[in-house]
């Protein structure tokens, strides 16, 4: 994140502390697209989804006078967000405990888009079927901090805190994901040219 979005945020958390609900819904509509997305890569359920935001918001505005984020609030609003889904997914019976360093406690898709590769061709659709080939051999670990890392654009200390885990169990992750990758040279090259593109 650069560093005017992350003055701007720490700003609208201070006016938000205060009671200004203008910069509450400020804050809510820079990122509810961004968490939405993310959402969906636990739950693919839009009505689910958005009742785990509204929980967040809701819960963010209750308790704003006592507001005391140590991260990135975009960092911050994504932890909240997936401690809630995982919550969700407890209530449904659709999640066992989870324990640490069990990977497949949780399902993430990461899936490429139309926006990060176009398919206009056989030689395309033969590439995204590679590519998702071997995002498939990944664990939901593995993919979250990919995810988190090229998509959303979030630092390693920022992952470890969302995800709960070390920010050397963070590089661990990754440096498997990548090896995985690397294992197919192609696939590797093509997933950082069309799907590593960290938002800005």
């Amino acid at each position: 994140m650069d560093s005017n979005s992350t003055h701007e945020d720490a700003s609208l958390i201070v006016q938000i502390r205060s009671g200004d609900y203008d910069a509450f819904t400020l804050l809510y509509n820079k990122y509810i697209r961004q968490l939405t997305q993310y959402g969906l890569k636990f739950i693919p359920d839009l009505p689910a989804v958005e009742d785990c935001l509204h929980d967040v918001f809701v819960w963010l505005w209750a308790n704003r006078q006592k507001l005391n984020i140590h991260s990135s609030v975009k960092s911050y609003l994504f932890k909240s967000l997936r401690t809630t889904l995982l919550h969700w997914l407890h209530r449904q019976d659709r999640l066992q405990t989870l324990t640490p360093g069990d990977e497949q406690s949780y399902r993430f898709e990461l899936q490429l888009t139309p926006e990060t590769l176009f398919l206009h061709n056989e030689q395309h659709r033969q590439i995204r079927q590679q590519i998702e080939s071997v995002l498939l051999t990944l664990t939901a670990k593995q993919k979250e901090v990919i995810y988190l890392r090229y998509y959303e654009g979030l630092n390693f200390e920022d992952i470890a805190r969302n995800m709960n885990l070390s920010v050397k169990a963070c590089y661990k992750l990754m440096g498997r994901a990548i090896a995985v990758l690397r294992d197919n040279m192609v696939c590797s090259i093509l997933f950082v040219i069309y799907c590593c593109q960290p938002v800005l």
